[in-house]
């Protein structure tokens, strides 16, 4: 048995904390970590652990916000997409006061709940009426591709499209529904997440966001926003096409090598290419520069002797521990499709071809010359044999 506020740990020997046990009336799990969740009738505080009973009399909104207000084209895309599965119309927080609608203004002299006319973003309904006596109110919905249009403010519509501060914005929302009339909700912050320019990830910060990659990738050092392979070891399964199998990518610095079912990335030792100027040091894809005392590193590569350093027992061939100045090149280009044992089979038979030229040429070389010494020997004995004649007429 556990203690109180502590579970028995799935070794079955140790007791662990309860992730609910700082939640007053329990939690769920979402992803990796657990959120506090309150009972029907009840909502979670600002310390994110209490529920507070709600006063159904008095709170007339259950969203505990206002109206949705649609200020630009992103908040438009959201509101689409929280609709998308309802028909129907749902009112938004725009109303027009005590005047007459203005034709020429952006928002035709409408305001927002908020009290503010600011807006980036229009999308009026072509039937728009401007007459004093037009309705005040502006509901949406799917069959009117969600166009703003006017509606009297006591028609009963099919829900209200409710704008509120939720604890973790920028996971999926649940679309909460009553009885009769719906309650569709969003928080504002997560037009941050929604509009971010991540590649991967979005994670909701006050005032901004955070960019996060997927497993067996890292953040761009150079685009913040985008994630590039990581493997950060000495071999790593390669990220293939899963519709074409021989297409394959490795991240900077390794080299791709086919297996028998699979293909992998092995990292590749820059240091064996001498690319620094005295010492290197071989990292996950990619390789260190350093320089021994009294010298200093240049270009990134380079080390130049320090005009104030005289010889001694301080000037030693051994690279620090910790290199003051270091350089770490930019990504490698991507390897070729070729394998490591397609590269072997290539030299071998270029090998193979060079030996077979030559055999060639020296055989053609060999018989030319015992030709032209069978031709020799010839005309040597047609001479000797024409100066007997002429001797014997004598």
């Amino acid at each position: 048995m556990c203690p109180a506020r502590q579970s028995l740990h799935h070794n079955n020997f140790t007791c662990t904390k309860d992730p609910c046990a700082d939640c007053e009336q329990g939690c769920e799990q979402e992803s990796d970590s657990f959120v506090c969740k309150c009972e029907k009738g009840y909502r979670l505080a600002k310390d994110s652990k209490s529920c507070l009973d709600v006063n159904e009399c008095k709170e007339e909104d259950p969203c505990t916000g206002h109206l949705m207000t649609v200020r630009s084209s992103v908040s438009h895309d959201i509101l689409s997409i929280l609709l998308g599965n309802f028909t129907g119309r749902f009112w938004i927080g725009l109303h027009l006061g005590t005047d007459c609608p203005e034709a020429a203004a952006g928002l035709k002299g409408f305001q927002w709940v908020t009290e503010d006319s600011e807006s980036d973003f229009f999308n009026w309904a072509p039937s728009f009426d401007s007459s004093c006596s037009s309705p005040r109110c502006v509901s949406v919905s799917k069959e009117s591709d969600f166009k703003w249009t006017q509606e009297p403010c006591g028609e009963q519509a099919v829900g209200f499209l409710c704008e509120y501060d939720l604890i973790q914005p920028c996971k999926n929302l649940e679309v909460p529904q009553g009885e009769s009339t719906k309650y569709v909700c969003f928080s504002e912050k997560w037009l941050k997440c929604f509009s971010a320019p991540c590649e991967h990830d979005c994670h909701n910060t006050p005032g901004s966001y955070n960019c996060s990659c997927f497993e067996g990738y890292k953040v761009d050092p150079k685009s913040p926003n985008k994630c590039k392979l990581h493997c950060g070891r000495e071999e790593c399964a390669a990220e293939c096409d899963p519709n074409d199998a021989s297409q394959c990518y490795c991240p900077d610095g390794y080299v791709a090598e086919e297996r028998e079912d699979h293909t992998v990335c092995i990292e590749i030792d820059e240091c064996i290419s001498n690319f620094c100027d005295q010492h290197c040091t071989n990292t996950f894809g990619s390789y260190v520069c350093s320089c021994s005392p009294g010298y200093t590193l240049v270009n990134q590569y380079n080390c130049v002797k320090n005009e104030d350093h005289t010889d001694g027992s301080q000037d030693s061939t051994t690279a620090p521990d910790f290199p003051t100045s270091s350089y770490i090149p930019g990504p490698t280009r991507q390897p070729s499709g070729v394998s490591v044992g397609a590269f072997v089979g290539i030299i071998l038979c270029t090998v193979f071809l060079i030996v077979l030229v030559v055999f060639l040429a020296h055989h053609i070389l060999s018989r030319r010359g015992k030709m032209e010494s069978s031709g020799a020997l010839k005309a040597q004995e047609g001479e000797a044999h024409g100066l007997h004649r002429v001797a014997t007429d004598a």
